[in-house]
């Protein structure tokens, strides 16, 4: 039989460990907590860091959308000098003498057929002409009055002629209409006739 002495040494051994086992419970119970505020930490983190990534991914996809939109600005720009001409060819090839002519006729033809690829080609990548109406007041918006010229047909200050086309890419203006428009009769002259 145990004496009293083992007794007690035993609850003390057995009252130690209580304590020890109490401590490093709440220890752990402290790490714990710290190791789910850190936990939380990072996964707050790795939430921002993610929607900024996204948000980014995002702008640089805008932005390089609009560089491509107007990358070929330029270019086109040019290749509506080249529409200019062809117009040019047309109407001088139309306002020729000779009416009848088959080769003539051919060479139109292919003029026509080849103006209107390129207008197609223009067309697909964002380029559309700025319609302007003789007889209609002029938009200066979109539209550059380079001349005034008499017409008593058309009212005072409308649009006589289009010099030339103007032109939007993606719905900015590359080129002004340049027309002419009907000049403002003067008082003193209407008076003088």
């Amino acid at each position: 039989m145990p004496n009293e002495d083992q007794t007690q040494k035993t609850s003390e051994s057995k009252e130690q460990k209580k304590g020890d086992f109490s401590d490093e419970l709440q220890k752990l119970k402290e790490e714990l907590v710290r190791v789910e505020e850190e936990k939380n930490r990072y996964i707050n983190d790795w939430k921002k860091a993610r929607a900024e990534l996204i948000n980014y991914k995002k702008e640089e996809e805008e932005r390089l959308r609009g560089v491509m939109q107007f990358a070929n600005e330029r270019l086109i720009k040019e290749l509506i000098g080249i529409l200019d001409s062809f117009d040019l060819a047309l109407q001088s090839l139309e306002s020729s003498t000779d009416k009848n002519d088959p080769i003539k006729d051919n060479y139109l033809k292919g003029i026509y057929l080849i103006k209107n690829q390129l207008e197609d080609l223009l067309k697909r990548e964002g380029l559309e002409e700025i319609l302007v109406e003789k007889g209609q007041s002029p938009n200066l918006l979109f539209q550059e009055i380079v001349a005034e010229i008499d017409n008593p047909k058309l009212a005072a200050g409308t649009v006589a002629e289009i010099f030339q086309k103007g032109y939007l890419l993606n719905g900015k203006i590359i080129r002004p209409a340049r027309v002419a428009v009907v000049k403002k009769k003067d008082k003193d002259n209407e008076l003088k006739n």
